[in-house]
């Protein structure tokens, strides 16, 4: 039986179908350290965005995010957000500092 070439030229003319997000798994230790982090104050929800939104970026072939770039990650964002933060919650960041991401 004959292909009809209408039904072969719209199947191949078709897009091709792209995730609309990437989703990405995230170690426990890892989603663990962002918990503690907003928990204890340090990360509120806006920095917690920026904090996805850069892990996004990240993109690891594995699909699965290591505590070693979420740690970098927060805190850089942290680093980027200290000079707006209120003057008693840096001197608890800094004296926390090395616990966190060392």
């Amino acid at each position: 039986m004959p292909r009809d070439p209408a039904a072969t030229a719209s199947v191949s003319a078709s897009p091709a179908v792209v995730p609309a997000h990437t989703v990405l798994e995230v170690e426990p230790a890892a989603s663990a350290l962002l918990d503690l982090l907003v928990d204890l104050g340090h990360l509120n929800e806006r920095m917690l965005e920026t904090v996805n939104d850069r892990l996004l970026d990240e993109d690891p072939d594995s699909g699965v995010l290591d505590l070693p770039s979420v740690r970098r990650v927060a805190a850089e964002v942290l680093f980027d957000h200290l000079d707006a933060t209120d003057p008693e919650q840096r001197r608890v960041i800094e004296e926390e500092w090395g616990l966190l991401f060392y």
